[in-house]
């Protein structure tokens, strides 16, 4: 074997185990949203995380240095899966008025599908305002979604500008109307998408 056979096995090898890795923590992360959903960041511990993914407290030790690591890697990947699937919407839809119509009844029924998880960066967002620890991830996730924003404008031939403003009214509303659907009111997804249609109608 070359010198350069070995260079490239150790490359496979080194690229197999950081996949690896990558894999356990996404695992880890999708149990630890599981706790988080439902107890929110303040009430849930790593014992209680370790617990519900059937692993020692020092194996989320192992991948993430603490609390804080864990909840933001969590935070970021299921952001990152709603940002994804928002996304699908604007560059598959159709025609503006038929784009802003999927657009809105994809988070009116990301509300009724999604809304323990949605809570959950709510209270991250809110985590942020008192510990600098999440101003990094909270501030990575609002470019995420305002760039989203950006990417419906110009699909609907709007000013991209307004982006900012627009993200804004979206944001106020989802999380009214979603504290309305965690508090029983099963007709908040439906009037959020009046509400919203209104808006953007007025638009």
């Amino acid at each position: 074997m070359t010198k350069l056979d070995k260079i490239e096995r150790l490359t496979q090898q080194a690229g197999a185990k950081s996949a690896k890795r990558t894999r356990k923590k996404e695992e880890l992360a999708d149990h630890a949203i599981s706790a988080l959903k439902q107890l929110g960041y303040a009430r849930t511990s790593l014992r209680d995380i370790a617990a519900l993914s059937g692993v020692a407290v020092g194996t989320l030790h192992y991948y993430f240095e603490d609390k804080v690591d864990l909840i933001g890697f969590c935070v970021r990947r299921y952001k990152a899966g709603f940002v994804a699937q928002m996304d699908t919407i604007v560059q598959t839809s159709d025609g503006p008025e038929k784009l802003a119509e999927l657009f809105i009844k994809g988070l009116a029924l990301s509300i009724r599908r999604d809304a323990e998880t949605h809570r959950l960066w709510y209270d991250v967002r809110s985590q942020a305002m008192f510990d600098p620890a999440f101003e990094e991830v909270v501030a990575e996730i609002e470019d995420a979604m305002i760039a989203l924003v950006v990417r419906l404008l110009d699909r609907l031939a709007q000013p991209t500008d307004q982006a900012l403003s627009v993200y804004l009214m979206l944001d106020a509303s989802f999380r009214f109307y979603l504290q309305r659907f965690l508090a029983g009111d099963k007709d908040a997804p439906s009037e959020f998408e009046s509400q919203v249609s209104a808006q953007f109608g007025s638009r």
